[in-house]
């Protein structure tokens, strides 16, 4: 898969240069919230449509988190990058109980997103272990995971957040009805040097009006 084209920020004339060199210096520079979000015409539309609400609600994520300039920038070789778009990087459970990682590349129409992403979900409950492979190492992305059976109101990330470390970590829980609407816990955690909770805030807003109905 093709990485996205990025540009290199010129942190000079930043304005976010004194928070990024205050935030992204830190030993763990990373900050989250976990907050309920609707996602009831998220569900419709994908049970209207016999497809994935998996995929569907990832789209929808993908395509706010986009929206928003702050969720693309990464830190690479000491440089701070502005990629075009983000894709992700989600577990996907097999049948025996492991998990691996596949590589999901974004694409604005949401049928060709869920088509490559069905592909690439093939192909790694088809396979064995992590599912590594050539994009393995990728900045273009979002990690993310899906823990269906749990409705957690908190989440620890294994490894931690190092100095240097850029790349958002996004994780839903279990999609449930309170009073009539469909809602599922995410968890979105970002470097500071590169995003605000401000930003966060947009994101939490805009999520449930990706699939909203006429």
């Amino acid at each position: 898969m093709k990485s996205a084209d990025k540009r290199v920020v010129d942190i000079s004339r930043w304005e976010r240069k004194e928070h990024y060199e205050f935030f992204g210096n830190m030993p763990d520079p990373f900050f989250g919230l976990t907050v309920k979000v609707d996602f009831t015409d998220c569900y419709r539309k994908a049970k209207d449509d016999g497809k994935s609400f998996f995929l569907y609600s990832l789209h929808g994520i993908l395509k706010t988190l986009n929206s928003i300039p702050e969720f693309r920038y990464r830190i690479e070789d000491g440089n701070v990058v502005q990629y075009d778009y983000i894709g992700a990087s989600p577990t996907i459970a097999r049948e025996d109980g492991s998990f691996g990682f596949a590589y999901f590349n974004w694409d604005e129409d949401l049928d060709r997103f869920v088509d490559a992403a069905t592909a690439e979900i093939a192909r790694v409950k088809n396979g064995s272990g992590l599912s590594i492979n050539e994009n393995e190492g990728r900045n273009d992305i979002i990690y993310f995971t899906s823990i269906p059976w749990v409705d957690f109101s908190d989440i620890k990330h294994a490894g931690g957040h190092r100095t240097g470390d850029s790349i958002p970590e996004v994780a839903v829980g279990k999609l449930h009805e309170e009073n009539g609407r469909m809602v599922m816990s995410v968890s979105i955690e970002v470097n500071h040097g590169l995003a605000d909770g401000r930003h966060i805030g947009l994101f939490v807003d805009d999520l449930p009006t990706v699939f909203q109905l006429p």
